[in-house]
């Protein structure tokens, strides 16, 4: 455990049952507010007293009052037990209703296709939430970033996630322009593309991105080399457009550009497919108001999605 909270652990043991005195200047009445004995709330004010070190308050049979120290102790710790109690409430407030700031991480490229029809609708239906849509290439542990759902391909989440479907599986395709082809000759295998100029993706752990492939049965791994690196999906694409490298991508994000002819596709019998694109979010007990009705909009509008999701494919 940190040492910062093993210091403070117990520090808030007893508070409240001293403002309860300060305020009706009685055990018996305080007792009553917490509901326990009056000498259940004299033991505590002595582990109280032992914890600061002096006394905070007097006592007579008939009558308590506060020290000097009591006064101290008073004028600090009754605005701070109020802000812990305001904390509270605001806190449960957003477990009441669908509101405050719902951020969401997700590949770059699924923006467009993914919240464009919905985005508006959204905003209108659910005033009271801050809609936070976060970029982000390098595949970022949510739970660690602080976000409340992200989106990625199925075979990119983690085990311990619930997903819910936002689009049909997809292949993946190798593409380039027409003129690199005319220059380089085009690869026949998942292996020759290793002699072949190709964009690497790097990694947000700061690795490269291999190209997936399938034999038959078998995955076939290849780590392509390049002169083009890049960490962007708009980079990835503009550097194929380039005619300087290859580079592979979902079908989707290509498909109209190899329908007009500006890419050329290859090795496509070896193309290795994607499970699709997932909403996806951390197995809890308990998911506030803002996130439920956030997955449960996604999983209402998800044909449109779908629709929209390959309308942009084929016309770009």
């Amino acid at each position: 455990m940190k040492q910062g909270l093993q210091k403070t652990r117990g520090t808030l043991d007893g508070v409240e049952a001293f403002l309860l005195i300060a305020e009706h200047r009685s055990f018996t009445i305080a007792a009553q507010h917490l509901g326990v004995s009056p000498s259940a709330i004299s033991q505590t004010i002595r582990a109280l007293e032992l914890r600061v070190g002096v006394p905070l308050l007097t006592r007579t049979t008939r009558s308590v009052g506060l020290t000097q120290a009591g006064e101290q102790f008073l004028e600090h710790a009754r605005p701070a037990i109020s802000g812990i109690g305001e904390a509270i409430e605001a806190a449960r407030s957003l477990g009441e209703k669908p509101a405050g700031r719902l951020r969401i991480n997700l590949m770059r490229a699924a923006i467009v296709p993914l919240f464009e029809p919905i985005l508006g609708e959204f905003c209108a239906a659910y005033p009271d939430i801050e809609l936070e849509i976060f970029a982000d290439e390098g595949l970022s542990d949510i739970m660690v970033g602080g976000f409340d759902a992200g989106v990625r391909l199925g075979e990119s989440l983690a085990a311990d996630m619930v997903a819910i479907r936002l689009t049909s599986p997809f292949r993946y395709a190798v593409v380039g322009t027409p003129d690199y082809f005319r220059k380089y000759g085009a690869p026949q295998r998942p292996t020759d593309l290793l002699q072949h100029k190709c964009v690497r993706m790097r990694l947000a752990a700061g690795g490269f991105w291999d190209w997936t492939f399938v034999d038959g049965n078998r995955p076939i791994q290849i780590p392509v080399q390049g002169p083009i690196i890049v960490n962007d999906s708009a980079a990835y694409l503009m550097a194929a457009h380039s005619g300087a490298a290859i580079g592979m991508f979902a079908l989707p994000a290509v498909q109209a550009d190899m329908e007009r002819g500006n890419l050329v596709e290859v090795l496509s019998d070896f193309a290795a497919s994607s499970n699709g694109a997932f909403l996806y979010y951390p197995d809890r007990r308990q998911i506030l108001p803002k996130l439920r009705v956030f997955i449960d909009f996604m999983q209402a509008n998800r044909a449109r999605l779908h629709t929209h999701y390959w309308n942009k494919a084929r016309l770009g």
